[in-house]
């Protein structure tokens, strides 16, 4: 019993030295070279704060003291320190709508010219555009034909800024379009605000909460370190009564909701408030009862093949504890993912307002003009009357948007390139560890870290990049299935269906090529060969050892998974004790949903390491076994004995050995 030899791995076989996939380590430095190309040219010509400040017809930044000339016209470039909001004059046909930036909002609605010029005298605000002296005009018949559109359409409608731009408050008397783009985001803006201020004043239970989770993923690890032999019933018996007591106190929540609905009867607010935790609850103590009828089922269903589990983890836990650094190594994927999505999303925003001289758009009557033009062909007083501005200043010439590919690709080979970093350390510890001589590194996973950096960044390139192949196509097709259901005309549900089948695809040779390219660095770091040929040892492992690949993957990653849904749980548990104990919360729904979410992650990171280790552990004997025959160490490993359920002399005697 054990692991069946593979027929491609040659015994005897001396690791050879030197670098892996050296090719790929030049056309990822190549791809890189082109990505700070393009950074640099977006942080020169771009502008991050046009998105935040929002910027008006003529390219002027709101808010901004100096601003640069994009477009040779008078109103350009000049100074709006004192104006920070952006207004637009015809509020029923925004796409169309001249910008400006205001020094205040509307705050009442208005109905003639001189409603607008008494709000002027009041506040100082001048709601058409800079080169409009209300001072010197006391009537819109003052204005020439060609200039009322220079001018807010009436009636001006009362807003309040929401993102540095004037939204009007009342949207019942816009008509139907303008109902669809503004009402349902000022209906949800109260909610949205008090989400968002819940959430700002319950930062400390939600810290609290997250130490809480860390430090139940800790005693989970400690249980299956020490308990080893009996991990399995204590995490199934565990995770049934928390699942049922967690599902029982969210419908005693919305029990205690739904009573208490008549204490608020005297104030709208108060009954609005509860009504949202009222629903929210009840959607969450529904998804609860069912995950936790789910999970009885299945602990019951697989109570009678985690008996010989022992073994597994007795031996994962013994290498993690020689190897306790391994521990540290989501915390520094972690911080080196959010410096390269910071990275990204700077890149992405700045090549989103980015400018380049010579490019933008300027256009009257649905005409292109150039944006250099001369000022005495865009003069306000000479434009005709049927002037109609659209686009006015685009921030999206077509050299721009040859780079948007560049940053998904970025994106998800980045990701996923600091991914396989991880996993190759991982597995280069581990395995540094499994085959430790006399002279082995006292810091395995130091010693792994070096040996990637020295050897193996090529592979992890390629490992990477091949994700990249079918997870960008993926990506497309989702969003257009997104883009085709979203649309009024639903299109064909041959199509709906190509595409669906498309994405599944993809889906699952994306998973396949990532489960192989585990592995695969698994050989790599063993014995030092290229991607290809480790990947093809590696899938030749999984085959003949199917069963016991099948068992850890469904038995093992099952306990391990019951482990995240413990420490998920009971921090949620703590979490809504703690938030229903602050009288400052208006929906304590959220923060809920947030605190559940931060410790499922967080139990992932660290449970994972268990799914990681013990799948590098079995390759580890494994290919010690092709290599050393009967001469190698994984005579000695409770791995090498791991073997089918249903064979039950089996079973019985590794439950007399362990």
């Amino acid at each position: 019993m054990g692991c069946t030899q593979s027929e491609i791995s040659p015994q005897n076989e001396t690791p050879r030295k030197g670098c892996t996939d050296i090719l790929w380590v030049v056309i990822y430095v190549i791809f890189w070279i082109l990505m700070i190309i393009i950074a640099s040219i977006s942080f020169v010509y771009g502008n991050p704060q046009r998105l935040i400040n929002g910027y008006d017809s003529f390219g002027n930044t709101c808010g901004v003291k100096t601003n640069k000339k994009l477009i040779d016209y008078p109103l350009a470039g000049i100074s709006t320190a004192d104006k920070k909001y952006l207004f637009f004059l015809n509020i029923k046909d925004i796409r169309k709508s001249l910008k400006i930036c205001v020094k205040q909002c509307p705050n009442r609605k208005m109905e003639s010219f001189k409603d607008i010029q008494n709000f002027y005298k009041e506040t100082g605000s001048n709601l058409c555009s800079h080169d409009i002296n209300l001072d010197n005009t006391t009537s819109a018949k003052e204005l020439d034909n060609s200039l009322k559109w220079l001018c807010p359409t009436l009636p001006v409608y009362d807003s309040f800024p929401l993102l540095n731009r004037c939204f009007p408050k009342s949207a019942t008397d816009l008509g139907k379009k303008v109902f669809t783009d503004f009402y349902a985001l000022l209906n949800s803006w109260d909610t949205i605000e008090q989400m968002l201020s819940d959430l700002y004043s319950s930062w400390k239970e939600m810290i609290i909460c997250v130490i809480v989770a860390f430090i139940c993923s800790l005693i989970m690890v400690s249980i299956l370190h020490l308990l080893a032999t009996l991990v399995s019933w204590i995490f199934m018996i565990i995770v049934s009564i928390v699942s049922v007591a967690g599902t029982a106190l969210l419908w005693y929540t919305y029990y205690e909701l739904k009573t208490k609905q008549k204490d608020f009867s005297d104030t709208t607010i108060g009954l609005a408030e509860s009504f949202k935790n009222e629903k929210a609850f009840l959607w969450y103590s529904i998804i609860a009862t069912i995950i936790t009828v789910i999970l009885l089922l299945l602990v019951w269903v697989m109570r009678s093949r985690v008996s010989f589990l022992a073994a597994l983890f007795k031996e994962t836990a013994h290498c993690l504890g020689s190897i306790p650094a391994l521990f540290l190594q989501p915390i520094i994927t972690f911080f080196f993912l959010i410096l390269f999505f910071t990275f990204w999303s700077l890149v992405v925003v700045s090549l989103a307002t980015a400018n380049y001289p010579g490019t933008n758009n300027f256009l009257i009557n649905g005409t292109q003009s150039s944006a250099n033009v001369q000022n005495a062909a865009v003069q306000t007083q000479n434009v005709n009357k049927s002037a109609n501005w659209k686009n006015d200043i685009q921030f999206d010439p077509m050299w721009v948007k040859s780079m948007w590919w560049m940053c998904l690709i970025c994106l998800v080979w980045g990701s996923e390139f600091i991914l396989g970093c991880q996993q190759m350390t991982i597995a280069g510890a581990v395995s540094h560890w499994y085959f430790r001589g006399p002279n082995a590194h006292p810091s395995p996973v130091l010693y792994s870290i070096g040996k990637l950096l020295k050897y193996h960044l090529g592979s992890v390139a390629k490992g990477s990049f091949l994700i990249t192949l079918f997870k960008v196509p993926r990506l497309i097709l989702t969003f257009l299935h997104a883009k085709l259901s979203a649309r009024a005309e639903k299109g064909s549900d041959c199509a709906k269906c190509g595409l669906k089948c498309g994405i599944c695809c993809f889906y699952c040779l994306e998973k396949f090529i990532r489960y192989l390219n585990h592995n695969a660095y698994t050989i790599i770091t063993i014995e030092r060969c290229n991607f290809c040929k480790a990947a093809a040892k590696a899938f030749s492992t999984i085959v003949n050892n199917a069963l016991q690949v099948a068992t850890i993957n469904s038995v093992g990653d099952f306990i391990l998974f019951l482990g995240k849904c413990i420490v998920t749980a009971v921090t949620g548990i703590i979490g809504l004790l703690l938030l229903k104990r602050n009288t400052d919360l208006h929906f304590y729904a959220v923060p809920t949903l947030v605190i559940c979410i931060y410790s499922f992650f967080i139990a992932h990171c660290i449970l994972s390491l268990y799914e990681m280790v013990v799948d590098c552990l079995f390759l580890c004997v494994c290919e010690d076994r092709n290599m050393n025959s009967a001469d190698g160490r994984w005579k000695n490993s409770r791995l090498a004995e791991l073997g089918t359920v249903g064979d039950g002399a089996e079973t019985q005697d590794l439950q007399e050995k362990y």
